[in-house]
């Protein structure tokens, strides 16, 4: 009988685990290509890519609804920018860039180190850019109930500034910063070096005003920022009767064994 409790209480404890692994595996990711075979010197991604993921490529500077996630997905979720933007691909993780879109040839150039990039480290992605001084962007209609992550690369070569700081804000005032990093886009004394291996991330944002996130980045000294890619990422929090039933599983679990071994 004793031992029959136990099993009982390992069969909950694994079911518990088993459906708050499920709310985990609901995660969304969206992927951003600023840049795209109608933009200056771009190119889009070629869906799906070589991981198997789908991409949002963008004309910086229009406006998109209902982009897609990685298994080409409609999520609802729609971005813009706010303020005027440049887009290219010179000086960029490429070599000499020179056509509208870019060849094959020109893509094929790009250095980048696709495993240290992960899911943003796809060539036609990371050749182009969105550059200006404080440019920003919304992503909008996000779900007010989750936390979102923001991965970013910036990628360029022979810029006036090394960094590029990339903020989010509470409203579309930009005056109230709610996160902020920076991403060294060239390195610092070697500016012919453009980064090819890494990212920054702001991680576990709410969505603000409007069920928005305010994003702006710029030069860490006033010029130019850099963003090549993006991923927005959620991640479901596991519901709280979920970790009680793991609790509790795990409680049965221990006071079945403390019995057993008192009466053994």
């Amino acid at each position: 009988m004793k031992r029959n409790k136990e099993c009982l209480a390992i069969a909950c404890l694994g079911w518990a685990i088993v459906m708050g692994m499920n709310v985990v595996a609901e995660a969304t990711t969206v992927l951003i290509d600023f840049g795209s075979n109608t933009s200056y010197r771009g190119a889009s991604v070629v869906n799906p890519d070589g991981n198997g993921n789908y991409w949002n490529s963008m004309q910086p500077g229009l406006y998109y609804t209902n982009l897609v996630d990685t298994s080409n997905t409609g999520t609802g979720i729609n971005f813009g920018f706010s303020t005027p933007v440049g887009t290219d691909s010179f000086n960029g993780p490429a070599g000499v860039t020179a056509n509208t879109p870019l060849t094959a040839a020109e893509i094929a150039a790009t250095d980048i180190d696709p495993i240290a990039l992960g899911n943003l480290g796809v060539n036609a992605a990371a050749v182009d850019f969105a550059a200006e001084v404080n440019t920003r962007f919304e992503i909008q209609n996000l779900d007010p109930t989750k936390k979102y992550n923001l991965t970013l690369f910036g990628s360029h070569k022979f810029s006036d500034d090394n960094t590029t700081v990339y903020s989010v804000y509470t409203d579309n005032t930009y005056t109230s910063q709610v996160a902020a990093t920076s991403l060294n886009v060239q390195t610092p004394g070697s500016p012919w070096l453009h980064n090819r291996d890494t990212v920054a991330t702001l991680s576990n944002l709410s969505p603000q005003t409007g069920n928005i996130l305010y994003v702006q980045f710029t030069g860490a000294n006033g010029h130019l920022g850099y963003l090549n890619c993006m991923q927005l990422s959620t991640v479901e929090v596991p519901e709280p009767t979920l970790v009680s039933l793991v609790a509790i599983g795990t409680g049965l679990v221990v006071l079945g064994r403390r019995r057993t071994n008192t009466n053994s």
